[in-house]
C-alpha cells in the first residue's frame, strides 16, 4: 500500500500489459474479421478511410496491442464484422478486445511470432504464426514500450517521471513524498474497503495470507498526473517476478524475515502493491488480505544463499524450488542468474545422479541451458564433462565422445581433462574391454602424474591388467600407487586385497598373505572380506598346510554362507581341493574319492539358491561333469544346456561343450546298436548344444547321427553331419563308414556331381578293396547319367572282372557294358551281355517285385530284338519282340510304338496277314495318332501296290 502523507488515498497498480498511450477521439471506426490458414492465422482490421500509419506491438506473453497513432486517424471504437463471432474456431487467435481507441489482440499461444501486411488501403493483415522460441520476456516489453511512446507522443517533450530505484538491503526511503491531491476515502465498518484505481490501470488479486505467502510484484514507474502511466510487461511466469519497492519515508527500516532453511518457496501472488499516480515521492508498504502492514519478500541473495545451503544439506527438492522461484525473477543481474541456472543444473544432477536414465532429460536440458546462459563461464567445462558423462552411462556413446572431445579441445589445459579419460576407462571397464581401459587409465598416469585423478587412474590401470593376465605389469603399478600414497589403504581396504591378488598370482606367498590379514584385520566385514579369507585358504592349502586351510575355509562358510567367499569354501571342503579350471580327467579322480560332504547337493545348493553368484558357472560344469561320470547321460546334457542358456558368453563354455559332447557320443553310441535311430534324432533335437558341433563329434557319434538322419530322411543334414569326414586325412574304419553312407545318400537322391566332387575329394585316401569298389561303381553310374559313358566303360570293366559281385550290381555293370557293345556295334558281347543282364533284372523282380526295375527289361528286351534283327534273324527277333508285347501294357505310352516295330518284324518274316492285322489295330485304336496314320499310309501302300501288279506281265512289281 503507498500512503500519501496528507491524503492517505489507495490507489492499486498490478503490471499486467504494456497499455497504450491515449489518443485523442474521433469519429472514425473500424471493424475486423478472422480468416484460417494452414500455418498461420489471419486478423484483418478494415477502416473507413485509407490508413497511413499504425502501431503493432507485443505487450504481454500473448497479447498484442494495435493502434493508430496519427490525430486525425485515430479510431473511437473496433467492432466485429459479420463473420468475427466464428474466431471462437480459432486455433491460435482470441476474440480481440476493445479498449477504447486501441484493439487488444490476443492469442492463445504463449510462444508465437507476428506479420502485417495492407491487404488494400484501407485494410491491414495480422497473421500470427506458432513459435516456441517467440515467448514474451520483460526486454521485450521495454523495447516494445519505448516504440510505442515514440509513435504515440504529441510533438512536445513530455515530462520524464522519475524511476524507482533498486530496492537496497535496507528499505529506508531518502526522501519525503510529496502532499497528494487526492482525499482519502472514510473508513467503513462493514463490507468491503473501497478500492481506486487510476486511468489506464489494472486492479490485481488481493493478498490473503501474511509473510508466509508473499508473492512480489512487478516495479512500476511513478510518471507525473498529466502523463498516461505506462506499466511494466508481464514475463512468461508473471507469479514469479521479484518485485523492486518504492522508497519509504520511514523513519527506520523493517526488519527482514527469514524463512527456515528446510522449506524456501515463493508461493502464488497474493500480495498487492499499492501506488499513487498522484506523486513520484511515495513509499512501498506490502500488506496482507486485511491491509496490514508486513515485512517485505526475503532479497534474491538471501535466497540465492539458502538455496545453496539446501543443496549442500542434500535437501534438494527445496533447493530446485528456491532456485525455480528465482530463475523467473526478472531483475536478477546477470551473475545472479548465471547462479541461479548452475544451482538447478547442479541440484538436478545431484537429486538424479543415481538414476541417470528417468532424469537424463532434465539434467542435459538443465545443464547446457546454463551452459549456454555464459559461454565464457569458468564453469563451461565442468558442464562439458557433466553432459559426456552423463550420456555415457546411459550408453549415448557417441554424444559422450563429443562432448569430451569438444571439453579437450577447446580447454586443454583445464583441470577435468584427465576426468575424460577416466570416465572412458570406468566405462571400457565396465564393458570387459580391458585393453581399451587400460590405455585410457595409462594415459592419465603418464600424462597428467599430478592430477587429481591419478590415484585411481593407478588402480583402475592394475585392475585392467590383472584382468589382461599381465601380471607382472599389474604389480609395478600396485607398487608405484602404495609407495606414493603410502597411506591409501587406510583410505581405501580394497587395494590391500588388489595388492594380494597381484602378488597371488606371481607366486608371492607370502606377500600376498601379508596383504590379505592385513585387509582382513583393517574390515574384517568388507565386502572383499569372504573372498580374502577364501584366497588365505587356498596359500595355506598350497603350501601343505592343511588344517590351517580347514579352518579358514570353514571360518568362511560360517562367517559369509551367501557370499562367493563362502560358497568358495564350502565347495573346496567338499571337493578336498583348490579345482576352479575343472577337466573331466580331473574332475573324475576328485569323484572317485569317498566324500562326508556330498559334491552334488554342493554344486545344486549354489545354482539353485545363488543363481546370480560368480559361482553358479563353475557350479554348473561341476555337476554335469559329476552326471557325466555317474553316467547320467541325459542329466549331464540337461546341465549344459542349462549352462549355455544362462551363461552363454562364460569362459567355461568350451568345458561345458566337451562334456555335451562326450554325453551325447555315449548315447549314440548305445542306441547305434539297437539301431534306434529315432531315439538319436530326438536327443539331437532335444539338446541344442551339441547343434554346430558336427566338427567335434566322435567318429562314431557322427557316423550314427548321420546314418539316423539319412534313415529319417534327412539327407541333407546327414551329408553336412558327414561332411568333417572329407576335410581330413582318412580315419580308420570310420572315414570309409562315412564314404559308403555318403554314396548311398548321393545315389538316392540322384546327385551325381557331388559324387565325382566326392572323389577328387578322398582321392589321396588308401580305401579297402570293398570302399574302392563302391566309390567306383557309384562313378561309373554318375558318368552314365551325367551322359559320358565313354568315362564309365573302364570301370564298369574294372568292375566286371570283380568275383562274388552283388547280384544287383552284376546286373547293372552287364546292362551298361550291353550297352556300351551296341553303340560300337559289337553284337556278340552286346548279345551276350545283354541275355546275362536280363537273367539278372528278372531273377530280382521275382525276389522282389517292388524293386523290379522294369525299364531296364524293357531296353534290354529291345535291344536284344534290334541285334537279332540287324544280324538277319528275323524269327528269333520277332520272339523278342512278343516277349516285350508282354511286357508292355497297352495303357503304356509306347504300346502303339512296340506294336508298330512287331508288325514290320511280321512282314519280315512273310506273315503280311498278320501284319496287316496289327495295322488294322493301330488305325482303329487311333488314326489320327502317329502310329495311326504311319498304319494307315503303309495300308494305302500296300493296296496301290496289289492293283498295279495286275497290269505287270508278270503278275507282280
Amino acid at each position: 500500500m503507498i500512503k500519501h502523507n496528507s491524503s492517505r488515498l489507495i490507489w492499486l497498480i498490478v503490471a499486467v500489459g504494456y497499455l497504450s498511450v491515449a489518443l485523442p477521439a474521433e469519429t472514425q471506426a473500424a471493424s475486423w474479421y478472422w480468416g484460417k490458414h494452414l500455418k498461420f492465422e489471419r486478423l484483418v482490421i478494415s477502416f473507413d478511410a485509407p490508413v497511413k500509419n499504425f502501431t503493432l506491438s507485443r505487450t504481454g506473453k500473448n497479447e498484442l496491442t494495435f493502434v493508430t497513432p496519427q490525430i486525425e486517424q485515430a479510431v473511437k471504437s473496433f467492432t466485429p464484422a459479420n463473420n468475427g463471432q466464428r474466431i471462437r474456431n480459432a486455433k491460435f487467435l482470441a476474440a480481440p478486445k476493445d479498449a477504447g481507441k486501441t484493439l487488444r489482440i490476443r492469442t492463445k499461444l504463449n510462444g508465437f511470432r507476428f506479420k502485417t501486411s495492407r491487404a488494400a488501403n484501407n485494410k491491414i493483415a495480422i497473421d500470427i504464426y506458432p513459435d516456441d522460441k517467440r515467448k514474451f520476456s520483460p526486454s521485450d516489453a521495454k523495447k516494445n514500450e519505448q516504440a510505442a511512446a515514440k509513435k504515440s507522443a504529441p510533438a512536445t517533450k513530455p515530462v520524464v517521471t522519475n524511476q524507482q530505484p533498486e530496492r537496497a538491503a535496507d528499505p529506508v526511503a531518502q526522501q519525503k513524498p510529496a502532499p497528494s491531491r487526492i482525499k482519502a476515502a472514510p473508513n467503513r465498518t462493514g463490507g468491503k474497503k473501497p478500492f481506486f484505481t487510476a486511468d489506464n490501470a489494472f486492479r490485481s488479486r488481493v493478498n490473503t495470507g501474511g509473510p508466509e505467502t508473499w508473492v512480489p510484484a512487478p516495479q512500476v514507474q511513478q510518471p507525473q498526473a498529466e502523463t498516461p502511466l505506462v506499466s511494466q510487461a508481464e514475463t512468461n511466469q508473471p507469479d514469479a517476478v521479484q518485485p523492486t519497492p518504492v522508497p519509504k519515508p520511514a523513519p527506520a527500516a523493517m526488519k527482514e524475515p527469514t524463512p527456515p532453511v528446510a522449506k524456501v518457496a515463493i508461493p502464488e501472488k497474493k500480495l498487492e502493491k499499492v501506488v499513487s499516480s498522484e506523486d513520484a515521492n511515495t513509499e512501498v508498504v506490502w500488506v496482507d488480505k486485511n491491509g496490514n502492514e508486513v515485512a517485505p519478500p526475503p532479497s534474491p541473495e538471501r535466497l540465492l544463499k539458502l538455496a545453496k545451503t539446501a543443496l549442500n544439506n542434500g535437501v534438494y527438492s527445496e533447493a530446485l524450488d528456491t532456485y525455480k522461484e528465482l530463475k523467473r525473477v526478472p531483475t536478477l543481474t546477470k551473475k545472479q542468474r548465471d547462479e541461479v541456472l548452475n544451482g538447478i543444473a547442479d541440484t538436478l544432477y545431484a537429486a538424479g545422479k543415481n538414476d541417470l536414465a528417468n532424469n537424463y532429460e532434465k539434467i542435459i536440458a538443465a545443464t547446457t541451458e546454463a551452459m549456454n546462459f555464459d559461454l565464457k563461464s569458468h564453469k563451461v567445462p565442468s558442464h562439458l564433462l557433466r553432459l559426456g558423462y552423463t550420456n555415457l552411462k546411459i550408453g549415448n556413446i557417441r554424444e559422450a565422445g563429443a562432448y569430451f572431445n569438444i571439453l579437450r579441445r577447446n580447454y586443454p589445459k583445464d583441470d577435468l581433462v584427465p576426468a575424460t579419460y577416466y570416465y572412458w576407462g570406468e566405462h571400457y571397464f565396465k564393458e570387459k574391454d580391458w585393453q581399451n581401459a587400460a590405455d585410457n587409465f595409462q594415459y592419465i598416469v603418464q600424462k597428467f602424474p599430478d592430477t587429481k585423478f591419478v590415484r585411481e587412474a593407478g588402480v583402475g590401470l592394475a585392475k585392467s591388467l590383472y584382468q589382461l593376465a599381465y601380471y607382472d605389469q599389474a604389480y609395478q603399478i600396485v607398487d608405484y600407487v602404495g609407495k606414493r600414497w603410502p597411506r591409501f589403504y587406510l583410505d581405501y581396504p580394497p587395494f590391500l586385497s588388489q595388492m594380494g591378488d597381484v602378488a597371488y598370482r606371481l607366486g608371492k606367498a607370502d606377500e600376498a598373505r601379508m596383504h590379505y590379514w592385513t585387509y582382513y584385520n583393517i574390515d574384517p566385514d568388507g565386502d572383499d572380506a569372504d573372498m580374502v579369507l577364501a584366497r588365505l585358504g587356498d596359500i595355506y592349502l598350497e603350501t601343505e598346510e592343511f588344517d590351517a586351510a580347514r579352518e579358514i575355509y570353514e571360518e568362511a562358510v560360517r562367517k559369509f554362507p551367501d557370499r562367493d567367499g563362502g560358497l568358495v569354501s564350502l565347495m573346496r571342503l567338499a571337493e578336498e581341493g583348490k579345482y576352479d579350471t575343472p577337466t573331466i580327467s580331473g574332475m573324475f579322480s576328485v569323484f572317485d574319492k569317498p566324500y562326508s560332504l556330498k559334491p552334488l547337493e554342493i554344486y545344486s545348493k549354489i545354482i539353485e539358491e545363488y543363481p546370480n553368484s560368480r559361482l553358479a558357472p563353475l557350479a554348473r560344469l561341476k555337476k554335469s561333469i559329476w552326471y557325466l561320470w555317474n553316467n547320467q547321460h541325459p542329466e549331464a546334457l540337461a546341465t549344459a544346456s542349462s549352462f549355455m542358456e544362462k551363461h552363454p558368453d562364460h569362459e567355461l563354455v568350451p568345458r561345458i561343450k566337451e562334456v555335451a559332447m562326450r554325453s551325447f557320443s555315449v548315447l549314440t553310441a548305445n542306441n547305434i546298436k539297437e539301431e534306434n535311430y529315432e531315439k538319436i534324432l530326438q536327443i539331437w533335437d532335444d539338446f541344442p548344444i551339441v547343434h554346430n558341433q558336427e566338427p567335434k563329434l566322435t567318429p562314431e557319434s557322427r557316423v550314427a547321427l548321420a546314418l539316423s538322419m539319412w534313415k529319417k530322411n534327412q539327407p541333407t543334414k546327414a551329408l553336412e553331419v558327414l561332411d568333417p569326414f572329407f576335410q581330413q586325412l582318412k580315419v580308420p574304419e570310420y572315414s570309409e563308414m562315412g564314404l559308403s553312407l555318403a554314396l548311398s545318400v548321393y545315389v538316392d537322391n540322384e546327385r551325381w556331381g557331388d559324387i565325382i566332387d566326392l572323389t577328387r575329394r578322398v582321392e589321396l585316401w588308401e580305401l579297402n578293396s570293398e570302399s574302392k569298389n563302391q566309390l567306383d561303381y557309384a562313378v561309373a553310374l554318375a558318368y552314365e547319367n551325367l551322359d559320358q559313358p565313354d568315362n564309365a566303360v573302364a570301370l564298369w570293366t574294372r568292375l566286371k572282372s570283380i568275383d562274388d559281385m552283388p547280384r544287383t550290381k552284376e546286373a547293372y555293370i552287364n546292362y551298361f557294358l550291353a550297352r556300351d557293345a551296341e553303340r560300337r556295334e559289337d553284337f556278340e558281347p552286346a548279345y551276350k551281355l545283354g541275355m546275362a543282364a536280363l537273367r539278372s533284372f528278372k531273377e530280382l523282380a521275382r525276389k522282389d517285385p517292388e524293386k523290379a526295375d522294369t525299364e531296364k527289361i524293357r531296353d534290354l528286351l529291345n535291344s536284344l530284338m534290334d541285334i537279332t534283327e540287324r544280324t538277319g534273324r528275323s524269327e528269333e527277333a520277332l520272339e523278342w519282340a512278343r516277349e516285350l508285347a508282354l511286357a508292355v501294357p497297352e495303357k503304356d505310352p509306347g504300346y502303339p510304338a512296340m506294336r508298330y516295330r512287331i508288325a514290320s518284324l511280321y512282314k519280315k518274316t512273310g506273315d503280311t496277314n498278320k501284319w496287316e492285322d496289327i495295322l488294322n489295330q493301330l488305325v482303329t485304336a487311333d488314326p489320327k495318332s502317329l502310329y495311326g496314320r504311319m498304319a494307315t499310309s503303309d495300308l494305302t501302300t500296300q493296296g496301290l501296290s496289289k492293283d498295279a501288279s495286275s497290269f505287270s506281265p508278270t503278275g507282280s512289281l
